[in-house]
C-alpha cells in the first residue's frame, strides 16, 4: 500500500519560532503535532485508501507508523461491506481466549493504525479513513539522533497547504502556557481565532472537494 508523503515538524518551526523565541524546541514540536492532529480531527483533509490481506485475529498495521485512524469511511473484506465498531463494543478474540471465526461483519482499530474484523475471516481488507498523527511519544529509534521523536512527522500536503493554520495553533497553545516568558494570552487569542477560522473554512471545503458516492457506512469517530 502507498502512504502520503512525510515531512517532519520541524518545517513548520519557521512559521512559529519567531514570534516565541524563548520556547524550547521539542515543546514546539510537541504543540504543533497537537495542532495538526487537531485540525486532522476536524477537517478530515488526510484521507487514503488503504488495503491489507488480513491473516490472523490479531489484526494488521493498516496506517502508517506514525499515523493513527481517526474515523473509517467505508471498509470490506472480501468485497463484503463492514461496519466500523468501537474495540470495546465487540468481544475481541484475544479476551475470550478463543478465535471466534465466521463472516466478518464488524471492523475495530484495536490499537492506533492496526485494525481487525470480527467475528475474524481472512482476505483482502479495504479501507476507505482519515488518519491523523499519533499521540505519545517515540524517541531513541534514530541512532544519529537519539532525542529525535519519530511521532513528529506531517503529510507533506499538510505542511504545503496549511502551515500557517497549523503554526496558528501551535502558537496559541504555546502562548496560552501559563507563566513563561513566552506567555502571551493576548495573542494566543488571536491565533486560536485564526485556527478555528481555518479548520471550520477547511472542514466545508473538504466536503465539498469529495466527489464520490455516498458514504454506505456510517462513520466512527476513534
Amino acid at each position: 500500500m502507498s502512504f502520503a508523503m512525510t515531512a517532519s515538524v520541524d518545517e513548520l518551526m519557521p512559521y512559529i519560532l519567531p514570534k516565541v523565541p524563548t520556547v524550547p524546541l521539542p515543546y514546539a514540536q510537541f504543540q504543533a503535532r497537537l495542532a495538526a492532529i487537531e485540525f486532522c480531527e476536524r477537517t478530515r483533509c488526510w484521507r487514503q485508501v488503504l488495503t491489507s490481506n488480513l491473516n490472523s485475529s490479531k489484526g494488521c498495521m493498516l496506517a502508517p507508523f506514525n499515523a493513527t485512524i481517526h474515523e473509517f469511511e467505508e471498509a470490506t473484506l472480501n468485497g463484503n461491506l463492514l461496519t466500523p465498531t468501537q474495540f470495546t463494543d465487540v468481544e475481541p478474540d484475544e479476551l475470550t481466549g478463543c478465535e471466534n471465526e465466521g463472516p466478518a461483519k464488524y471492523i475495530t482499530q484495536i490499537s492506533p493504525g492496526t485494525v481487525s474484523v470480527y467475528p475474524f475471516e481472512r482476505g483482502k481488507l479495504r479501507v476507505s479513513c482519515f488518519l491523523k498523527p499519533r499521540h505519545g511519544q517515540a524517541v531513541g529509534l534514530d541512532e544519529d539522533n537519539p532525542l529525535d521523536d519519530a511521532y513528529n512527522v506531517l503529510p507533506e500536503f499538510m505542511v504545503t497547504q496549511y502551515a500557517e493554520k497549523l503554526a496558528d495553533g501551535a502558537l496559541w497553545r504555546i502562548m496560552s502556557t501559563n507563566n513563561q516568558p513566552f506567555t502571551d494570552l493576548e495573542m494566543a487569542a488571536v491565533h486560536r481565532q485564526a485556527f478555528e477560522n481555518a479548520c471550520n473554512t477547511h472542514f466545508g471545503s473538504n466536503l465539498r472537494g469529495q466527489q464520490r458516492a455516498p458514504v454506505r457506512v456510517k462513520p466512527r469517530w476513534m
